[in-house]
């Protein structure tokens, strides 16, 4: 009996130094008993640029404990976000600036106020007016909007928020320190990190696309003016032919469309330009004229004909045309039609017209005419 006696307190005694052993691996927690965990928590950033300022923290939790809510803790480190590390060192290049508060969420209107603490690393923010107990999972979001990023690229960095039931004194966000934090009612972790700038580059380049043809871009447009069997130019009537051009282009101030050529000839002979200056004229039948116009039924999207050789939609054996020959035969053409902004695509027509005189020597007589289209960018 006495063998078995001793076992017993031998095996007792053994279980009481296991469990002052455990004790002492157990941190004190500092009166927190009653400290919860705060939910959906995140701190929402404006900008990740590294350095950028001005930014925007949308600071956001839910909280965990039915308690007057008084004072608010949000303190950014480096290193960890754990409550009751005593290491908190600011990440570098970052500031809370000097804070304003909007906070919302909580049943009881008042004014909050926005300190900066630590050498600008934690926000504190302070309930003015008398609080009522604000429920557990009440979501609560507190805005600053004068935050400083850490100058780091793609660089971790970490808050932890605290609640607090006082707005000043002992345990408050007023007495706050890392690994003194007081008594507080709930507490989180954040994690964050800033990000690389992603440049984006692309290039547009000026563009002009411009077509001449005759029925679809890519033909011939050359026309031959004349009527009957033979397509022959007399003195009956006035013979017309049309062209078409086409035209895109990015130019912001649009685009001018020129003519360059020359009236008909065969070799020495000639039937003379329709030749008038400031507007176009008629061409009778039988008074040996050539010219050209653009009609307002045929103007593209955004073209405005030139007053020169505007021919008011009435090209034709009534129509009116014009040929000033000094520009036309010019170096640069003259011009007959004008964009005043860019254009997906444009197509307009152009009409030429001409007629012989009872006296006009036989021959076959051409022109060469060029359309010019020169982008205002």
């Amino acid at each position: 009996m006495k063998m078995k006696r001793s076992g017993f307190l031998r095996a007792a005694y053994g279980l009481a130094a296991l469990s002052l052993a455990v004790a002492t691996l157990v941190p004190a927690f500092r009166g927190h008993a009653s400290a919860a965990q705060v939910t959906t928590r995140s701190i929402q950033m404006s900008s990740s640029n590294a350095g950028a300022t001005n930014t925007t923290y949308l600071i956001s939790f839910t909280t965990a404990t039915a308690a007057v809510l008084k004072s608010i803790v949000i303190d950014f480190c480096d290193n960890t976000p754990i409550i009751g590390d005593s290491t908190c060192t600011a990440p570098t290049g970052f500031t809370v600036g000097t804070p304003t508060a909007t906070v919302t969420g909580l049943p009881t209107p008042g004014s909050w106020t926005a300190a900066s603490a630590n050498s600008g690393r934690t926000l504190t923010l302070t309930y003015a007016a008398n609080a009522t107990t604000v429920n557990a999972g009440t979501a609560v979001t507190a805005t600053l909007t004068t935050a400083t990023n850490p100058s780091t690229d793609n660089h971790s960095f970490y808050a932890r928020i605290l609640t607090y039931v006082n707005g000043s004194g002992a345990n408050s966000a007023a007495t706050y320190a890392p690994g003194s934090e007081g008594t507080y009612t709930d507490y989180g972790g954040v994690a964050m990190s800033t990000g690389k700038v992603i440049n984006v580059t692309a290039r547009v380049m000026e563009s002009l696309a411009f077509c001449v043809y005759k029925t679809a871009c890519g033909d011939d447009p050359s026309l031959t003016l004349g009527h009957g069997t033979n397509s022959i130019l007399d003195a009956t009537t006035v013979d017309t032919g049309t062209a078409k051009f086409s035209i895109s282009t990015n130019a912001q101030t649009g685009a001018d469309v020129r003519w360059k050529g020359d009236t008909l000839k065969s070799g020495s002979n000639s039937i003379a330009a329709v030749n008038n200056a400031g507007s176009p004229g008629t061409i009778t039948a039988g008074t040996a004229n050539f010219g050209l116009a653009v009609t307002s039924g045929g103007l593209g999207s955004g073209m405005s004909a030139a007053t020169a050789y505007n021919g008011n939609g009435n090209s034709g054996a009534s129509g009116t045309f014009n040929l000033i020959t000094a520009n036309v035969t010019g170096t640069y053409g003259d011009l007959i039609a004008t964009l005043a902004a860019p254009v997906n695509s444009s197509v307009t027509t152009v009409t030429f017209g001409a007629t012989a005189s009872n006296t006009t020597p036989a021959g076959i007589y051409t022109a060469a005419e060029q359309l010019i289209a020169t982008g205002k960018f």
